[in-house]
């Protein structure tokens, strides 16, 4: 599937917050910890972090070059728990490592590490040129050497679009 793939759409969807333009206020929240892991590790019915083993703090990077950091220990913390590595809806990766969808859900924290009701999923996939994309994802076409890339930096994207949906008070934004 992925030795021919000249085309793929990048879809990254996000249900529970949607970009607006009041959502950029004029000072933009500051974060003071990004933490990912991934609870795809305990499912005995998953070998996608065997795989990719670094997929956490590759993540976890891509966001830190997106969201503006802060080392004071007040200011809220990204937290991302990696839910789902899979190919076509499988998460027993084949010995190729193929994989086109990668899901997590996107925890904004007080400092404490309690949840501060802003919660997001975050959905990811990648199809050939000649398939068609879930309704409401977007879709760019990455090469086929730039495929982990594109899942990953996307990912990032859509949580630092959705960080900016928060205001410097921690709470979301109005519409």
């Amino acid at each position: 599937m992925f030795t021919n793939m000249k085309k793929i759409a990048l879809a990254a969807g996000v249900s529970a917050i949607a970009l607006s333009g009041s959502a950029f206020a004029a000072e933009k929240i500051m974060v003071s910890k990004i933490d990912v892991e991934s609870s795809v590790t305990a499912s005995t019915e998953s070998n996608g972090m065997d795989f990719y083993p670094d997929l956490e703090e590759d993540l976890r990077a891509e966001v830190a070059q997106r969201v503006p950091l802060s080392s004071d220990g007040a200011d809220p913390q990204i937290k991302i728990d990696i839910r789902k590595i899979a190919l076509n809806g499988s998460t027993m990766l084949p010995d190729s490592k193929e994989f086109n969808q990668l899901e997590g859900v996107v925890d904004i924290t007080s400092p404490t590490g309690d949840n501060a009701g802003l919660s997001f999923p975050v959905m990811i996939s990648a199809y050939s040129g000649d398939e068609i994309a879930p309704e409401g994802y977007v879709n760019v076409q990455p090469t086929e050497t730039e495929f982990y890339v594109a899942l990953v930096s996307t990912f990032a994207d859509v949580v630092a679009e959705g960080l900016a949906n928060v205001n410097t008070a921690g709470s979301p934004v109005d519409p």
